[in-house]
Order: structure tokens, then sequence, then C-alpha cells
């Protein structure tokens, strides 16, 4: 997969415009703004040094051990059964790893023969480009889960992993996911959860931003997306839900 192939649903994030191909970058027609496109699956809509934490910045390819012992103290059972629970049943359609990291899920997604197309997105350039090599068909986008250089309404799928506990102000991220999902798409997030002491203890040990899980859900009510069903992890909950025709406020 080429960025080409998915330049037809990105926009500028400065100005919201649709984007076209130079040689080696995208340029927005009407703000002038150019955003390089690194080894050909990489478009970098930030530019600059911001990353996320500095010691994986230096060694990303130490993220996914580090992941996998942070799993084994706070999650349940173990992480790649983790993963393959969160991909279930997701086989086609143009899909979104909001805070992919070094790839993981797609790459499970790619070992399972997904056939649609999947973007990753981070912050981190060091991190997307070890995703760039454990992955064949995805594109990857270095911006925030907060503000998506994607068109409104273009997406099938949205998938994030350990991520939204992260932030602060969840709600931007969150408005994000119904901004770029399309009408019946389906929202997959995990997250760390303050329901137990557990997760009370994880969260002031990384010194995240994790809430009660209700809270997680009334959010995501709350810019139109029904919630399914949920899963415990331990310290974490995996929710699973769709975007309804219309959201909350506007029926």
């Amino acid at each position: 997969m080429t960025v080409e192939e998915v330049i037809s649903i990105l926009i500028c994030p400065r100005c919201s415009s649709k984007l076209t191909a130079g040689k080696g970058y995208l340029e927005c027609p009407r703000c002038g703004a150019r955003y390089s496109i690194i080894d050909g699956r990489i478009v970098d809509f930030i530019g600059t040094e911001q990353g996320w934490i500095v010691f994986f910045e230096r060694y990303p390819e130490l993220y996914d051990p580090w992941s996998r012992i942070g799993w084994r103290l706070s999650g349940k059972g173990s992480l790649d059964s983790f993963y393959e629970k969160l991909i279930e049943g997701l086989d086609s359609g143009l899909l979104v790893d909001a805070g992919c990291g070094t790839g993981s899920l797609i790459a499970a997604l790619e070992k399972r023969g997904y056939e649609g197309t999947p973007i990753g997105i981070d912050i981190s350039l060091p991190m997307l480009r070890v995703a760039a090599r454990k992955t064949k068909k995805a594109v990857f986008l270095r911006c925030s889960i907060e503000r998506i250089p994607i068109i409104d309404g273009s997406i099938d799928h949205y998938i994030s992993s350990l991520v939204l506990h992260i932030l602060k102000d969840k709600k931007r991220a969150v408005n994000e996911i119904s901004r770029i999902l399309r009408n019946g798409g389906s929202v997959r997030i995990a997250v760390a959860v303050t329901d137990s002491f557990r997760g009370k203890v994880f969260n002031r040990l990384l010194g995240v931003y994790a809430i009660r899980s209700s809270e997680y859900m009334d959010l995501l009510r709350s810019m139109g997306i029904e919630i399914l069903r949920t899963v415990d992890y331990g310290a974490f909950k995996a929710l699973y839900g769709a975007k309804k025709t219309q959201r909350i406020g506007q029926e």
C-alpha cells in the first residue's frame, strides 16, 4: 500500500483542505503547507522533533518488550491473546489504529489476512518507522489522535489500544472518532480504568489519566457511539461500539 492510494481521504490539518501529491510530499493547494512522505508509507504531518517518551524515541525497538512486561503485571491473560480478541472479526474496510506505536495490532491484522486498508496513527516517527518495517500493507500518519487529517465519515473501523488514558483531554480524541467514522462504523478501544484497586495503582505508578469505565462510556455515548459490549483485562477494559446515525443532542 502506498500513500497515493489513500490520498483521496487525507486533508490538511491546518485548513482541512484536500491534499495533492508531489514528489516525496503532500501539498495543500489552499494554504501551501507541505507534508513529507517518509519511506514511501509515512506522511509526517508534524514535522518537528515532537515525540512521546524520550527513551522510546531513542530505542523504539524496546517498546514491544516493555509492553509485554507491563501487560504481564497489570493485564489479564497474554498480550497476544488480547490483541487477537481486539481485532477479532475485522476483515475488510478502511481501518484506523490510533496510537499504533510500533504497529503490533496492524501486524496481527495482516497476519490474519486483513483485506482492507489499515492506517496507523502516532506522533512518534521512530515508532512509525518500526511499524512500517513490521507491516506490509499499512499506511502511517504522523499526527495527533486529537486532530486526525482524514475527511469526515470515511473510516469503517477505529481501533485504539492503551492510548486514550494517556490524554488529559479525552473529549477531543473521542470527537475525532465520531467525526471520521462512517455511520455504523465500528469502535474498539482498550483503556486503563480506575474501577479497581489494581487499576488505581496502575494509574498512579505510570502517571496517566485513567478514569472509570462508566466515564469513558458516557463520553463515547455523548459523541454518538453506542456501546455494544465490554471485556475486562485486569487494570484495563476493552470497549466495543458502533457509531449511530446521529449524535446525542442532534436527534
